[in-house]
This record gives structure tokens, sequence and C-alpha cells, in this order.
């Protein structure tokens, strides 16, 4: 499962949006066929046909022969028929049809609401890869807040998603002028075992290229302590005269 995070962690900052799709979708396709095979055998079990699963796989090979074509159009159809889908298609369906509706249109809207699909629909890998996806369309144009807010579902637990998500955060807070808050994300994931070794790495190159942290000058030093007043010597008490010898 690390080296799932690693690439698709990889692929996101080196490539478009749009180019994702086409140079990972084998990647979405291998996990999902995955999970696909143990609902499938959970769904049959409870008595649902597998013929209904079968012509789901039909729909999507569909669609993605259309894509491999360039038929944007011919594949958004296809995957759009598997969005109320219930043999376990409908959030790679989701992650499908926002990369289609990105090269198409562009619409960021539809994008959007296509990749919340596919996190409403799944609570493991593809659903915190939609999460992801998400975060990172909010980072370009929206707030630090509004990030943390698509990333919450991350946030409150730990993992590998969860790493990549506090790294995002850490970046848009540095983006934003918040040095200190992103040295306290990345300083935390430098220390977490859970995240991957590229975010490691990254966090530890941005950690030494942060300015140091600051100092304020024109603070009032704090008084050193006035020493208590010493206790005055004690006066010596008068000597005693010695008797007076008695007369030989």
């Amino acid at each position: 499962m690390t080296d799932i995070f690693e690439e698709v962690d990889q692929s996101l900052r080196e490539d478009t949006f749009a180019t994702w799709w086409k140079r990972w979708q084998w990647l979405i396709y291998g996990l999902v066929a995955v999970a696909i095979l143990g609902v499938a055998g959970l769904e049959i079990y409870r008595g649902i046909r597998a013929e209904e699963i079968n012509k789901a796989a039909v729909i999507y090979d569909a669609g993605f022969a259309a894509q491999e074509k360039n038929d944007l159009t011919t594949a958004r159809a296809s995957f759009a028929q598997l969005e109320t889908d219930k043999t376990g298609f409908k959030a790679l369906a989701g992650h499908m049809l926002a990369g289609v509706e990105k090269e198409l249109t562009n619409d960021t809207a539809a994008v959007e609401a296509h990749l919340s699909a596919a996190a409403a629909a799944d609570k493991g890998v593809m659903g915190d890869l939609a999460i992801i996806k998400l975060a990172y369309l909010k980072a370009d144009t929206g707030t630090l807040a509004e990030v943390e807010a698509v990333l919450k579902p991350l946030l409150d637990r730990t993992g590998q998603a969860s790493a990549l998500a506090r790294e995002l955060i850490g970046a848009k807070a540095l983006a934003e002028g918040n040095v200190e808050r992103a040295r306290s994300e990345f300083e935390a994931l430098a220390l977490d075992l859970e995240a991957p070794q590229g975010v490691q790495r990254r966090v530890q190159q941005a950690l030494s290229t942060l300015p140091a942290r600051k100092i304020d000058l024109d603070a009032p030093a704090t008084p050193a302590a006035t020493p208590a007043p010493a206790a005055p010597a004690a006066t010596p008490a008068p000597a005693t005269p010695s008797p007076a010898q008695a007369p030989q």
C-alpha cells in the first residue's frame, strides 16, 4: 500500500491533472479490480445476480476503450451509466468521469462533483484518493481554510493518506506566508513513521529551506531578580571588664 501512495503522490506533483488520469488510471483500475472481486463475492452471496456485475464491467470496459481512443464523449456516456451502480464500480466511475470531464470541458465544478461522488461511494483507498484530488484542485484557487475543510476526513486519522493531506496543508500554508504553520506540519510529518518516504524526504528538504525561527529582539528583557539586601552584621557586644586584682 505504501508504494501505491508513493506513486500517486509523485504523479500528482509531476503531471498536469488531465495527464494524471491517462498515466495512472491503470493503477486505480487495478486497485478497484481487487476491491470489486471482494464486493462481487459479497453481493453474489447476498443474492445479487452475477450478470449485473458482468454488465457493469462491460460498460466500464467500453468507456475505458473509448477513452484510450480519445473518444471522450463516448467514454463519458459509458462511465455515466455507472454513477448509480451498486456492484462496486461507482467510485471508479466517479474518478474516470472527473478525468474525462477535465479533458473534455475543463469544467471545474463538474470535476469536483464527480470526485465528491467517488469520495462518498468509497471509504477506502479510492475515496481517499478522491479527497486528495479535490484538495489539490481547491489549493489552486482556494484558501488554506478551504483546503483544510476538504481534507478534514483524512486529518481526523493517521495513515499515508493523512500524511499526504498534511503535507498539502503545510505547502498551502507556506504559499500563504504562514511559515510557522508550515514548519509545524512539516516537523510533525518528519517524525511520522506512517508517512510515505517521498513525503518525509520532501518535508526534510522544505524544513532545511525555511527561515530560522524569529526571535523578538524588541521584547523587553526580563529584569534580573534584585538580590535581597544582606542582613546587617551583628554588632559585637562590649567586652566585659575583668575584675580589678585585689591589692597585695
